[in-house]
């Protein structure tokens, strides 16, 4: 497979040759390309996987192409959240700082909360064709922690100027003094992650080739009903009368992933689109809470065959199903689990908002959110 990274850097674009080698995988940069005309993108996200995703679609987009982009921010720990860098690392208060006025800057930060601790978080967006898109910011791809001082190494290099306040916490040297085996060690720790993401996804990628990812059919009404009965213990389960409201009067926030060389349906993802931001237990039962028009969505049962799991049909499922509201304007994805999904959920980009008001089913459910738009 051609993929294309969307970067312009030969460092990036060579150590990722290199760590991907094993996978079948023609890497190219966008200087490959030659003459042909590459896209203006404004990278106006707010996350580095908000900024990811940007470029990934504005190169598919324009190439029609596999392609995937990266990008990072810079996150401290217990600092305001007017001082989190974040992905503005040289950007501060809309102007662009000059390697001496980041040094300065910093430097101040630091000597306000008296040294920093800080991590560079890095996210990827993969698209391999209109159906298959895989996203990451896993703790695996973050950069060891690091201290951050005020007082500058004497050293400077040019286009690096953070390294002369950056502290090793492994050795305790500033990263100019670090040997290159030392210096070695984080890049490779990050370079595993983005590694098994690539792993993963393919993997995914090649099981998930036998599926249609569509929204549900009126005349597989019946199916939709029968997996959330197989999927759900009774007292969990949805009415058969809900979910038969759901394909009927919001189908098109009803995804099924389809066996296209049975016609069956393997799994489902269903919710109803809302203005609200807190989810009742009322949402379950009562079709008529569904506004077409709503900024959010409660995700109401994400449900998969036991026959097709572990091919990684529900992560499918949800990266699809976030995509298409996503592009419809919708601002986050909002669902209630048990505590046993909740690590699943957080690999799917959710934050666990903490115990729910929900008792649905006579349990105890955890508040989970995606955000899609702000």
């Amino acid at each position: 497979m051609k993929l294309l990274y969307g970067t312009g850097n030969p460092a990036k674009l060579d150590a990722m040759r290199h760590r991907l080698a094993g996978l079948g995988i023609e890497l190219i940069g966008l200087k490959d390309l030659g003459g042909v005309k590459q896209p203006e993108i404004i990278e106006d996200g707010k996350t580095p996987l908000e900024n990811a995703r940007k470029k990934a679609e504005a190169y598919f987009n324009a190439l029609h192409m596999p392609v995937f982009s990266c990008d990072s921010g810079l996150y401290f720990d217990n600092v305001a959240e007017d001082d989190q860098p974040g992905v503005h690392v040289r950007t501060v208060n809309g102007k662009y700082l000059s390697d001496e006025e980041m040094t300065a800057h910093y430097a101040a930060l630091a000597e306000k909360y008296g040294g920093l601790t800080g991590r560079y978080k890095n996210a990827v967006s993969l698209i391999l064709d209109a159906d298959h898109r895989y996203d990451a910011m896993d703790p695996s791809m973050e950069s060891a922690p690091f201290r951050m001082v005020s007082t500058p190494h004497p050293m400077s290099k040019k286009g690096f100027p953070l390294d002369r306040l950056s502290i090793d916490l492994r050795t305790g040297k500033y990263y100019y003094d670090l040997n290159e085996q030392e210096a070695a060690l984080d890049q490779l720790a990050v370079e595993d992650g983005f590694l098994q993401f690539f792993e993963r996804a393919m993997e995914e990628y090649h099981k998930m080739e036998r599926y249609e990812l569509r929204t549900i059919r009126q005349d597989e009404m019946e199916q939709g009903v029968a997996i959330e009965l197989a999927c759900f213990p009774p007292n969990e389960a949805c009415s058969e009368k809900s979910m038969r409201e759901r394909v009927q009067y919001a189908p098109e926030l009803f995804l099924a992933a389809v066996d296209k060389e049975t016609g069956k349906i393997a799994g489902t993802l269903n919710g109803l689109a809302t203005n609200e931001t807190k989810f009742r237990d009322a949402f379950f039962d009562e079709i008529s809470l569904y506004d077409p028009t709503g900024e959010n969505v409660m995700l109401l049962g994400l449900s998969v065959l036991p026959e097709y799991r572990g091919q990684g049909i529900a992560r499918a499922l949800m990266e699809e199903y976030s995509r298409r509201e996503q592009k419809n304007g919708r601002k986050q994805l909002i669902l209630t689990c048990l505590q046993d999904k909740v690590e699943m959920y957080k690999k799917m980009n959710f934050r666990d908002e903490g115990i729910s008001a929900s008792i649905w089913g006579g349990e105890e459910w955890h508040d989970m959110t995606r955000k899609l738009n702000d």
